[in-house]
């Protein structure tokens, strides 16, 4: 600019792209896809539950109901979940807002055996009935709407209980110790109980509930053996252990670990 004269302004405009969620549900056609929740291999023709993200082309021009037709384009490849991990995926307020009304929506249904629709349609109710319990502002509920969300919660948590790799005997004290920890442990306390296990303190309460559950009858997760700085992953579904890597401090970037058994020695658990 001259001097004497004011300055220049310059002004960028970001114009927000509206997105789409799409889900989608099948068979496994393979084992080779990643659970996005547990981080587990979904097991060929098993249930799964699939996700992406369309975002819509940045014309101001268009009408919402256009989207669909004219303007999507796919940002991503389906993101797969179990169909027992799905309800993690998001919390229950994004979860009711962007899930569609039924399961019958979503390709891939018509496709599912009968028991299979049944098992999306008890999922899909389970999820708005806590969602929509949760999402009404109110100062106090009435009992009846506690009453609704609470049997909803049930159902989920039915739904979605995995045995797995765990013998009978260990899924009874898990699910004994998740049901307790849910209903009598604060946020801070599970925290403070993974802290002092060298757990990871990251997610919603329920995995926090999950992972002190299966530390306190399983025993503690160790460092990963393999690039020593990652934390160790384990699902049950597979038995399955793996580290996804660490952020390196030092290089200010992300390192990747290949490490993958079901062979560790787990840690004594701390109370």
């Amino acid at each position: 600019f001259l001097l004497g004269q004011p300055h220049s302004l310059f002004f960028c405009v970001v114009w927000k792209m509206p997105k789409t969620h799409v889900f989608s549900v099948e068979y496994a056609k393979s084992s080779m896809a990643t659970c996005r929740v547990c981080m587990a291999k979904i097991v060929k023709d098993s249930l799964r539950v699939g996700h992406c993200q369309e975002i819509g082309e940045n014309d101001l021009t268009l009408k919402e109901n256009d989207m669909d037709t004219r303007s999507m384009i796919v940002a991503g490849a389906v993101r797969w979940h179990h169909f027992e991990c799905f309800p993690r995926m998001k919390g229950a307020k994004w979860m009711t807002a962007n899930l569609p009304e039924s399961p019958a929506q979503l390709e891939g249904f018509k496709d599912l055996k009968k028991g299979d629709q049944k098992k999306m349609l008890d999922l899909w109710k389970a999820l708005k009935g806590v969602g929509s319990a949760s999402d009404k502002k109110r100062k106090a509920e009435d009992s009846k709407g506690q009453a609704k969300k609470a049997k909803a919660s049930a159902k989920l948590s039915k739904l979605s209980a995995v045995q797995g790799v765990l013998t009978a005997a260990q899924f009874k004290k898990v699910s004994d110790f998740e049901r307790s920890l849910s209903s009598q442990s604060s946020c801070s306390s599970l925290l403070a109980e993974l802290k002092k296990n060298d757990q990871p303190r990251t997610g919603k309460k329920e995995e926090l509930v999950s992972r002190v559950a299966e530390g306190r009858v399983l025993g503690a997760l160790p460092s990963c053996p393999k690039c020593q700085n990652g934390q160790i992953h384990w699902s049950r579904l597979g038995g399955w252990f793996s580290c996804p890597g660490y952020f390196d401090k030092e290089m200010r970037t992300q390192k990747r670990c290949s490490f993958r058994s079901k062979e560790i020695k787990r840690k004594a658990w701390k109370k």
